[in-house]
């Protein structure tokens, strides 16, 4: 049975405000003070606009919890308006907001969830990098202005520990860019958190692969074809691909266990076959492929996301290698489309999304606490001001997450036998093609003919 024919912004035909008035908005993105303006920034395209005292707080009472008709109400009484100059006055904007997928409508309110402590957290430890990578989402390149510093990971590491979170994946930018990279991957192993570590692996010699041997650290290396001018390319920097072969070689002598992540692209997706036999050959333990996602560098290249129908096929490729005496081959978003769907259907109460908010998160360079990267610039809590625990329960942007049902999607998932299952996928990815509830745009059931 349908549950979702009518979800918000379902319906085909012009914006009407009058349609959503019983309707929950959440506008999640900061709103800045410039003197006597407001001025908030897309996510996307990095454009600005500015907002009068009224815009400011018809904005900031979009929070995921009122309702469009109880914020109207609290406006035109704050002003002494009519309802309905205020309501003709709050289309033009809504409007435009919803439609550049930065404001988002449910017919729920957002609860409130008191989840355990996440399996683990992601985090970037700085936004500078070595390398220029086309796909980054977070842009990576020089340091920000606003890093922590050892003195707040320290801080935050205990944190972790007295929360008992058991693992942190470190991560950038280029993490080992850090002088004090191995103080802080030190700090925590000593606490008891296991360490993984997401890098491009140019920065690895013999010392650096037997110290992350020593703290008994893991390793995803960023690989992302066989062919040396293929990455050079992509990571935009030459001589990359024989520097990151190498630091793999060394952390593989060191006997630290390797992940082998290639983004897949328009640019190297032929030749993945050639590089998960390339994995095998040289002692990887596992090997991952992943999306490309065009946000943050990556928007400026999108003819590099690969077609679904595409991805279904080297998917299936992998999935079938999954049967073979070789090495681990991570799970793959939508694989559970290649086995029957399970038998206990879809109800409009089940949760969508990826585990981001739930089991994990992402703490940014600069302190920020997000459910993943491709939410950065959203109203949220920093470690600097709050404590990870108390932000892990509070966040009102995580816990929007956490509320997040299957009668929020929209189109062709609303029916999917796998929905259960998969969740709707990555939302980020629909939130970085402009509609955050729309039925998944990577998946092959979703676009057939692409």
């Amino acid at each position: 049975m349908s549950f979702g024919q009518n979800a918000p912004g379902a319906a085909p035909g012009p914006f009407s405000i009058l349609e959503r008035n019983e309707l929950v908005p959440y506008f999640p993105f900061k709103i800045n003070r410039d003197d006597k303006i407001w001025v908030i920034t897309d996510p996307f395209t990095g454009y600005e606009r500015e907002l009068n005292e009224a815009a400011f707080w018809l904005l900031k009472l979009c929070d995921g919890y009122r309702t469009l008709d109880e914020i109207i109400t609290e406006i035109s009484g704050a002003y002494n308006a009519d309802r309905k100059n205020v309501f003709d006055m709050s289309a033009p904007l809504l409007k435009k907001l919803t439609d550049d997928g930065v404001l988002w409508w449910r017919r729920e309110r957002l609860s409130y969830w008191k989840l355990p402590a996440p399996a683990g957290v992601l985090w970037d430890l700085t936004s500078r990098c070595n390398l220029r990578c086309r796909h980054c989402v977070v842009s990576a390149g020089e340091a920000g202005r606003d890093e922590l510093s050892f003195g707040d990971c320290c801080k935050l590491i205990d944190d972790f520990a007295t929360f008992s979170i058991p693992q942190l994946i470190l991560s950038g930018g280029e993490p080992m860019i850090r002088n004090d990279f191995f103080d802080i991957a030190g700090y925590a192993a000593e606490k008891g958190i296991l360490i993984q570590v997401a890098t491009n692996g140019t920065l690895i010699d013999e010392t650096a692969a037997q110290r992350l041997a020593s703290i008994g650290a893991c390793v995803q290396v960023s690989l992302d074809s066989s062919e040396p001018a293929v990455h050079d390319n992509f990571r935009q920097c030459p001589g990359s691909w024989q520097k990151t072969m190498k630091g793999i070689e060394l952390l593989i002598k060191a006997d630290v266990p390797v992940t082998l992540a290639a983004t897949v692209t328009t640019m190297n997706i032929d030749n993945i076959p050639r590089l998960y036999e390339l994995a095998n050959e040289m002692g990887i333990t596992t090997f991952r492929i992943l999306p490309f996602v065009p946000f943050g560098r990556g928007k400026y290249a999108d003819e590099l996301e690969v077609a679904p129908a595409r991805m279904r096929e080297l998917t299936m490729f992998l999935h079938s290698e999954k049967e073979k005496d070789g090495i681990n081959i991570a799970p793959m978003e939508f694989e559970c489309t290649f086995s029957p769907p399970h038998g206990h259907g879809i109800d409009a109460g089940t949760r969508i999304g990826c585990d981001g908010a739930i089991s994990y998160c992402t703490v940014t360079s600069s302190g920020e606490v997000l459910p993943c990267n491709y939410f950065s610039g959203a109203q949220t809590e920093n470690v600097k001001e709050k404590d990870f625990r108390w932000i892990w329960d509070n966040s009102r942007f995580l816990n929007y997450f956490r509320s997040l049902k299957a009668s929020d999607v929209k189109g062709f998932c609303q029916d999917c036998n796998w929905l259960p299952v998969c969740r709707g996928s990555c939302i980020a990815a629909n939130f970085a093609h402009g509609d955050i509830f729309q039925s998944n745009c990577h998946c092959w059931l979703v676009h057939p003919e692409k």
